[in-house]
């Protein structure tokens, strides 16, 4: 049993770090409906994995990968504006998951799936997404500037010699990566929240970068755990009371904006 928590103790660490680093990349390259795309695409990759009987998480995660970068390919070269573009393959690949899974005859619980559950967690999880986070960590100090640059004016960037399009590509598969682990803990439905709020938190707080980031990682770790703790004590589901913790955090802070500019 100890054992058991430590395990959960370390993945939801990891996990919880860089979905506050990677919630202020979706908060400044305002890519909050990607994430619910790439995140319900998961349920086709999973479905393929079971249908096929291979890994449904490494199927999952090399599904992933091709729908964020699918969908970063038909902004960019093919012309269709971001939203029509997500909504496409939104539409599709949750299709052909449900689709998948009725041929496939799958007798197992899909509200683990949608929801997630702390018993698909395992310890190749943690090892996973702890070199996730060197590596992105190792990205992010070679390319600071030309990120920051990116997010505001992706042209001018680009104008000035910045490999725009390497870049982008790199930011949107760690992101889909990440996702698919994410959805282990929180669950399909609820993955992209994770992704949103942190940033959306530190934003009412603070306005300077170095501290956004810092602040937006502290209200992940503080919700992941905060959830953890209250979902095992008050016998709840894993994903949305950690969802729930992120919005009563947000809401918090949103308060404390407000009051601070009443009084000036």
């Amino acid at each position: 049993m100890e054992l058991f928590f430590v395990k959960i103790g370390f993945v939801a660490f990891i996990l919880s770090i860089l979905l506050g680093i990677y919630s202020f990349i979706v908060y400044f390259f305002r890519l909050a409906f990607l994430t619910i795309a790439v995140s319900h695409a998961v349920l086709a990759g999973l479905a393929l994995g079971i249908f096929f009987n291979i890994n449904p998480t490494l199927s999952a995660l090399f599904f992933s990968l091709f729908v964020g970068w699918f969908i970063a390919f038909l902004r960019k070269k093919v012309g269709l504006s971001e939203d029509s573009s997500i909504g496409i393959v939104l539409a599709i690949s949750m299709a052909a998951g449900i689709v998948l899974i009725y041929l496939s005859g799958y007798q197992g619980n899909l509200f683990t799936y949608l929801f997630g559950s702390l018993m698909t967690v395992d310890w190749n999880d943690g090892l996973i997404l702890l070199l996730l986070s060197l590596i992105s960590l190792l990205f992010f100090l070679r390319k600071k500037n030309q990120i920051l640059f990116l997010c505001f004016d992706e042209e001018t960037a680009y104008s000035t010699g910045v490999n725009t399009g390497f870049v982008y590509y790199t930011l949107i598969g760690f992101l889909s990566f990440l996702i698919t682990y994410t959805t282990k803990l929180v669950g399909i439905i609820l993955t992209h929240a994770m992704l949103v709020i942190p940033a959306s938190t530190a934003f009412q707080i603070v306005w300077h970068y170095p501290e956004l980031l810092t602040i937006s990682v502290f209200v992940s770790i503080l919700s992941t755990f905060g959830g953890l703790f209250l979902a095992y004590l008050l016998n709840l589901p894993t994903g949305p009371t950690v969802v729930l913790t992120a919005g009563t955090i947000f809401l918090l802070a949103y308060i404390k904006r407000i009051i601070e500019k009443a009084k000036s």
